[in-house]
């Protein structure tokens, strides 16, 4: 799978694809949460990011580099607000939650390795060799 094929699933689903992110956002979101320790995107994610800045799928998100404004809705916080607000969590260090839904956290490493993780212990649950299908159990979890 490729990140249009991802999309389109996804949108083939009904999710929300907002628009894409400046290359210059891009960066600073990755030199952000470098400065915060946390692992810094993987090639795949930044590519994502050149075609969506995030992704709605009923209660299921992908965070984008920059927040995502959703009219009288609450914005979609960015991938950097998520990670400071969990960054004292001893459980998460070396990893970036780049999703959520209402089950699970989704997060990476800086080996550029998928995790799904506990909604309340934040213990990883499973290890993903696709990043596709991390990105697709975060959102598809989120519409059910």
């Amino acid at each position: 799978m490729n990140t249009n094929e991802f999309l389109s699933l996804m949108k083939s689903r009904d999710a929300t694809v907002f628009p894409p992110t400046a290359t210059r956002d891009i960066t600073l979101a990755n030199n952000a949460l470098q400065a915060r320790r946390c692992a810094m995107f993987p090639v795949i994610l930044s590519d994502l990011y050149k075609s969506a800045s995030a992704i709605n799928l009923g209660n299921g998100y992908i965070f984008g580099p920059t927040e995502v404004a959703r009219g009288t809705r609450f914005p979609i916080p960015s991938i950097v607000e998520i990670n400071v607000e969990m960054g004292g969590i001893t459980t998460l260090r070396g990893k970036t939650i780049f999703g959520r839904n209402d089950l699970f956290w989704f997060a990476f490493d800086a080996f550029g390795t998928f995790y799904m993780l506990d909604n309340l212990t934040l213990r990883v649950l499973r290890k993903y060799d696709d990043p596709y299908r991390a990105m697709s159990d975060c959102l598809i979890a989120g519409k059910f």
